[in-house]
Protein backbone atom coordinates (compact mmCIF):
# COMPACT_ATOMS: atom_id res chain seq x y z
CA UNK A 1 0.00 0.00 0.00
CA UNK A 2 1.02 3.62 -0.49
CA UNK A 3 1.02 5.59 2.79
CA UNK A 4 1.64 9.30 3.46
CA UNK A 5 3.18 9.99 6.86
CA UNK A 6 3.12 13.49 8.32
CA UNK A 7 6.18 14.55 10.31
CA UNK A 8 6.35 17.39 12.80
CA UNK A 9 8.67 18.70 15.49
CA UNK A 10 8.87 21.83 17.64
CA UNK A 11 11.78 21.06 19.97
CA UNK A 12 15.53 20.76 19.53
CA UNK A 13 17.19 20.50 16.13
CA UNK A 14 13.93 20.06 14.27
CA UNK A 15 15.33 19.34 10.82
CA UNK A 16 17.84 16.78 12.10
CA UNK A 17 15.14 15.07 14.16
CA UNK A 18 12.74 14.81 11.23
CA UNK A 19 15.40 13.61 8.79
CA UNK A 20 16.47 10.97 11.34
CA UNK A 21 12.82 9.85 11.61
CA UNK A 22 12.50 9.54 7.81
CA UNK A 23 15.69 7.48 7.69
CA UNK A 24 14.49 5.27 10.55
CA UNK A 25 11.18 4.64 8.78
CA UNK A 26 13.01 3.85 5.53
CA UNK A 27 15.30 1.43 7.40
CA UNK A 28 12.28 -0.64 8.48
CA UNK A 29 12.24 -3.84 6.39
CA UNK A 30 8.60 -3.33 5.37
CA UNK A 31 8.72 0.37 4.48
CA UNK A 32 10.16 1.85 1.29
CA UNK A 33 10.64 5.60 0.99
CA UNK A 34 9.27 7.01 -2.27
CA UNK A 35 9.68 10.79 -1.87
CA UNK A 36 9.40 13.68 0.52
CA UNK A 37 7.95 17.18 0.53
CA UNK A 38 9.56 20.46 1.36
CA UNK A 39 9.79 21.32 5.06
CA UNK A 40 7.20 23.84 6.20
CA UNK A 41 7.48 26.08 9.24
CA UNK A 42 4.23 26.93 10.99
CA UNK A 43 3.14 28.63 14.20
CA UNK A 44 1.71 26.49 17.02
CA UNK A 45 -1.96 25.52 16.75
CA UNK A 46 -4.35 27.98 18.38
CA UNK A 47 -5.84 26.62 21.56
CA UNK A 48 -2.89 24.31 22.21
CA UNK A 49 -0.07 24.55 24.72
CA UNK A 50 2.86 24.65 22.27
CA UNK A 51 5.04 27.74 22.40
CA UNK A 52 7.52 26.98 19.60
CA UNK A 53 7.12 27.03 15.83
CA UNK A 54 6.80 23.61 14.20
CA UNK A 55 8.71 22.16 11.29
CA UNK A 56 6.46 19.86 9.24
CA UNK A 57 6.66 17.73 6.14
CA UNK A 58 5.18 14.65 4.51
CA UNK A 59 6.98 11.51 3.39
CA UNK A 60 5.43 8.99 1.03
CA UNK A 61 6.18 5.30 1.52
CA UNK A 62 5.17 1.91 0.19
CA UNK A 63 4.49 -0.68 2.85
CA UNK A 64 3.30 -4.23 3.36
CA UNK A 65 2.31 -3.44 6.95
CA UNK A 66 -1.25 -2.95 8.15
CA UNK A 67 -2.27 0.49 9.42
CA UNK A 68 -2.19 -0.81 13.00
CA UNK A 69 1.35 -2.10 12.48
CA UNK A 70 2.37 1.23 10.93
CA UNK A 71 0.89 3.08 13.89
CA UNK A 72 2.95 0.91 16.25
CA UNK A 73 6.12 1.64 14.23
CA UNK A 74 5.51 5.41 14.29
CA UNK A 75 4.60 5.50 17.99
CA UNK A 76 7.74 3.52 18.83
CA UNK A 77 9.86 6.11 16.97
CA UNK A 78 8.06 8.96 18.73
CA UNK A 79 8.77 7.31 22.10
CA UNK A 80 12.46 6.88 21.27
CA UNK A 81 12.58 10.60 20.48
CA UNK A 82 11.10 11.42 23.91
CA UNK A 83 7.48 12.00 22.91
CA UNK A 84 4.98 11.90 25.76
CA UNK A 85 1.27 12.22 24.99
CA UNK A 86 0.45 14.34 28.04
CA UNK A 87 -0.44 17.64 26.35
CA UNK A 88 -2.86 18.15 23.47
CA UNK A 89 -1.27 20.23 20.70
CA UNK A 90 1.78 20.84 22.88
CA UNK A 91 5.43 21.14 21.95
CA UNK A 92 6.89 17.80 20.98
CA UNK A 93 10.23 16.34 19.99
CA UNK A 94 8.60 14.26 17.24
CA UNK A 95 5.10 13.83 15.86
CA UNK A 96 4.35 11.20 13.21
CA UNK A 97 0.83 10.94 11.77
CA UNK A 98 -0.60 8.39 9.35
CA UNK A 99 -2.27 10.81 6.95
CA UNK A 100 -3.54 8.90 3.94
CA UNK A 101 -3.34 5.41 2.45
CA UNK A 102 -4.48 4.10 -0.91
CA UNK A 103 -7.10 1.91 0.71
CA UNK A 104 -10.59 2.34 2.22
CA UNK A 105 -11.24 4.57 5.21
CA UNK A 106 -10.03 3.16 8.53
CA UNK A 107 -11.41 4.09 11.93
CA UNK A 108 -8.65 2.47 13.99
CA UNK A 109 -6.34 4.20 13.35
CA UNK A 110 -8.19 7.09 11.71
CA UNK A 111 -6.97 7.16 8.11
CA UNK A 112 -7.33 9.44 6.31
CA UNK A 113 -6.38 11.87 9.05
CA UNK A 114 -9.52 13.95 9.66
CA UNK A 115 -7.67 17.31 9.61
CA UNK A 116 -5.73 16.98 6.32
CA UNK A 117 -7.74 19.64 4.49
CA UNK A 118 -7.87 21.96 7.52
CA UNK A 119 -4.13 22.43 8.06
CA UNK A 120 -1.91 24.05 5.42
CA UNK A 121 1.20 22.47 6.98
CA UNK A 122 -0.37 19.06 6.23
CA UNK A 123 -2.28 19.62 2.99
CA UNK A 124 0.42 21.48 1.04
CA UNK A 125 3.24 18.99 1.66
CA UNK A 126 0.84 16.06 1.07
CA UNK A 127 0.01 17.44 -2.37
CA UNK A 128 3.72 17.82 -3.16
CA UNK A 129 4.35 14.08 -2.67
CA UNK A 130 0.95 12.79 -3.81
CA UNK A 131 -0.58 15.35 -6.22
CA UNK A 132 -3.49 13.10 -7.22
CA UNK A 133 -4.40 12.13 -3.63
CA UNK A 134 -8.11 11.55 -3.14
CA UNK A 135 -10.28 11.11 -0.10
CA UNK A 136 -11.00 7.35 -0.12
CA UNK A 137 -14.67 7.69 0.86
CA UNK A 138 -15.72 10.56 -1.42
CA UNK A 139 -13.20 10.28 -4.24
CA UNK A 140 -12.67 14.06 -4.05
CA UNK A 141 -9.17 15.21 -4.92
CA UNK A 142 -7.46 16.90 -1.98
CA UNK A 143 -6.17 19.56 -4.41
CA UNK A 144 -9.83 20.59 -4.93
CA UNK A 145 -10.57 21.09 -1.22
CA UNK A 146 -10.96 24.73 -0.11
CA UNK A 147 -7.81 26.51 1.03
CA UNK A 148 -7.24 25.76 4.75
CA UNK A 149 -8.09 28.59 7.16
CA UNK A 150 -5.88 29.88 9.92
CA UNK A 151 -2.21 30.73 10.10
CA UNK A 152 -0.20 29.76 7.08
CA UNK A 153 2.92 27.72 6.66
CA UNK A 154 5.99 28.59 4.68
CA UNK A 155 8.55 26.30 2.99
CA UNK A 156 12.03 26.33 4.55
CA UNK A 157 13.83 23.31 3.07
CA UNK A 158 13.32 19.93 1.46
CA UNK A 159 13.25 16.31 2.58
CA UNK A 160 15.87 14.05 1.04
CA UNK A 161 14.60 12.80 -2.32
CA UNK A 162 16.66 9.60 -2.32
CA UNK A 163 17.68 7.44 0.62
CA UNK A 164 20.22 4.65 0.45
Amino acid sequence: MKIAIGLGCSLGDRRATLEKAVRALHAHPHLRYLRGSRWYCSPPMRGGTAKNAFLNGVALFESELSLIELLEVTQRLEGKAGRRRAKHWGDRPLDLDLLLADQPVSTAPKVPHPAIALRPFVLWPLLEVWPDARHPATGQYYRDFPRPPGPGAWPVGILPQHLT
